[in-house]
């Protein structure tokens, strides 16, 4: 979990006024919860104080003074005397009855919904997705999506996650107690996608274990906001290329992320990364200086001029250096990080290596430190 160090929480990472918002709105939520105890309620009091304004005969009553004595009446307070009108009569006894059983029924109710974490209810979800701005949302909190909330949030970018009806881990669990709004839905309804606020959606992340989910989930996110920028996950590596062409989605295929981390662990490296820059394919690799190779004393400068590559990062005597200077000289023993092309990297793996032993190579293959 070292993902989670020094990850705020979502309502941690909001200004004073949202998080008002978001309470005005829980209020609101209690007031339709329990609508119908508040409306028989009141309208014991209100409609009781009329009847006994205009039936009670043995001392006049004001409207206000009819309504204040059935809200005492509820509550077994009596302020008038029992009622010689016959009609009246089982009206002392109902309202009681009717009014303490609603009065009741909304404290067993509001007692649940107040020891019972509210950051669980649906309703509270959704309120919170609702206030999200230029957020990203996931949809799919499998181990794959779980990883890219915990990538989201480290990067403190807003997230709100979308999760199917019946799916219950102790991953959703954790997304939850993190703050995360979780949408619990088809994240190909339309419905889902609006109660996460795709309208206001910088992006968002296809990330369930199925293609087909994911790209139909991707197309409907598309229609409803044409500038969020959608990503889908495919395991089908034909599949994600045929789509990134045909509808402009950036897909990543599954089989192909994967191939680096093999690559990586079968030479040796810490870091081998294959990605796209203006449609020209980049590799990033460590690399170690060979001490009897040909980059001992040269310079960072010298190297990138040279071989046609970019040092991003340099490790020696005096400590990490991102983005190092020309200046630098590289000492046996120094690991780099390297973009260039895979040609380039080869030559450059060359020339780092001539001259050394076969016994020496894996020295030379040393991976980035921890």
């Amino acid at each position: 979990m070292k993902w989670l160090t020094n990850i705020r929480s979502g309502p941690e990472r909001m200004r004073a006024p949202i998080r008002l918002a978001i309470y005005v709105r829980y209020v609101r939520y209690l007031l339709w919860e329990f609508r119908w105890p508040l409306g028989v309620f009141w309208s014991l009091v209100l409609g009781g104080g009329l009847v006994l304004q205009q039936c009670y005969h043995h001392r006049p009553l004001t409207y206000v003074e009819g309504c204040y004595s059935v809200f005492l009446l509820i509550f077994l307070e009596p302020y008038l005397d029992f009622p010689d009108e016959w009609y009246l009569q089982p009206l002392f006894f109902l309202l009681p009855i009717v009014g303490l059983g609603a009065v009741v029924d909304s404290l067993i109710r509001l007692g649940y919904l107040t020891f019972t974490k509210k950051s669980q209810l649906p309703e509270w979800q959704r309120m919170m997705a609702s206030l999200y701005r230029n957020h990203m949302i996931v949809v799919g909190l499998g181990k794959v999506g779980f990883q890219i909330t915990q990538g989201i949030l480290a990067l403190r970018e807003p997230v709100v996650v979308i999760e199917r009806v019946g799916t219950d881990s102790t991953l959703l669990d954790e997304i939850i107690d993190l703050g995360v709004p979780v949408i619990r839905g088809d994240g190909r309804n339309a419905k889902t996608l609006e109660l996460a606020g795709i309208g206001h959606a910088r992006a968002v992340i296809l990330a369930t274990s199925d293609d087909l989910t994911n790209l139909d989930a991707g197309l409907t996110a598309k229609d409803l906001n044409s500038e969020a920028k959608i990503v889908l996950r495919l395991f089908d590596e034909s599949l994600a290329v045929k789509i990134a062409g045909a509808f402009s989605l950036p897909a990543i295929s599954t089989a192909q992320v994967s191939a680096t981390a093999f690559i990586a662990a079968a030479t040796g490296r810490k870091v081998y990364q294959r990605f796209q820059l203006a449609d020209k394919p980049l590799h990033l690799i460590d690399l170690t200086i060979c001490p009897t190779g040909k980059l001992v004393g040269r310079t960072v400068g010298d190297v990138q001029a040279d071989s046609q590559v970019n040092v991003v990062m340099h490790h020696g005597k005096a400590g990490v250096n991102v983005n190092p200077g020309h200046e630098i000289v590289f000492e046996p023993g120094d690991m780099l990080l390297v973009i260039a092309p895979i040609d380039r990297l080869i030559e450059l793996e060359s020339t780092n290596q001539s001259g050394q032993r076969p016994e020496d190579a894996a020295s030379c293959a040393a991976v980035l430190p921890q």
